[in-house]
Order: C-alpha cells, then structure tokens, then sequence
C-alpha cells in the first residue's frame, strides 16, 4: 500500500462528515470517538493554529479561571497538522441569555467560536488568544 492511500485510509478511519472550516483548519467529528472533534490545518496557510491552540491549553489546564472557558484539547500529533478536542454543542443565532462579559483574553468572539459543554459556554477556536492570560471580563457583542 503506498504511503498516500495508508494517509487517506488513516483519515477516513479518524474523520467524519466534515463540520466547518476556516482560513487555518478544517473540522471533522471524530469516527472513533463521538466526544471529540478533528481539527486539521490546512497546508495551503500552516500558522501552527493547532499547535498554540494546544499549548495554550496546556498551559492554562489546571487554572479554574481560564479552562472553564475552554473545549480541552485531548491530543495533539507530532507535527500538530491533527487536534483532537472536546465537541461541543454549536450555538445557534438569536440565542438568549448570552454573557454581555468574556474574559480579555478570548479575541475572536463569534458565535462559532463557541459552544456549550456540560452545560457551560466554553471556547473552541483559541489558537490565537492574548498569550499573557487575564482574567479580566471585557463587554463583547455577538
């Protein structure tokens, strides 16, 4: 078997049906395990978006104030082209009660860059966060 049809047979076993995509990744659910989402970044624009998504992650886990607002990344591969995180449930427009208030370091603040998870709002596109983390709430508008 060559190494482009062991690649395509490896990906159809870990992605599903696409969920959305953006400038730097595209998301998939995940076949082999219904709680979490693929990431992949896109070749055509590698910025490491998975790769900072994933250390801020790390560096921000065990912080109550921080990883509440956060999906948990579960695994990073070795080159950080593949994220897998938690799924959350979409949110969807005319929502209400949204929080008026998120903390400073969120930055790209749009309904699909956000979820809800055992029953929390949480984040799910933070690659690109302000890195020296303060929880600071800051007025948002959806």
């Amino acid at each position: 078997m060559s190494n482009k049809a062991c690649f395509e047979e490896a990906f159809n076993l870990l992605c599903g049906e696409k969920l959305g995509s953006g400038i730097h990744r595209t998301v998939y659910e995940c076949r082999i395990r219904p709680d979490l989402v693929v990431k992949v970044e896109n070749d055509n624009y590698r910025v490491f978006a998975n790769v900072m998504e994933s250390k801020f992650w790390d560096d921000n886990q065990f912080s109550k104030a921080i990883a509440k607002w956060l999906a948990p990344v579960e695994f990073l591969s070795p080159d950080g082209r593949i994220l897998l995180q938690r799924r959350v449930q979409p949110l969807v427009a005319g929502l209400k009660n949204m929080p008026e208030k998120l903390p400073a370091f969120l930055t790209d603040i749009k309904l699909d860059n956000f979820g809800i998870l055992d029953g929390n709002l949480v984040c799910v596109d933070y690659a690109f966060t302000i890195q020296n983390v303060s929880t600071t709430m800051k007025k948002v508008t959806w």
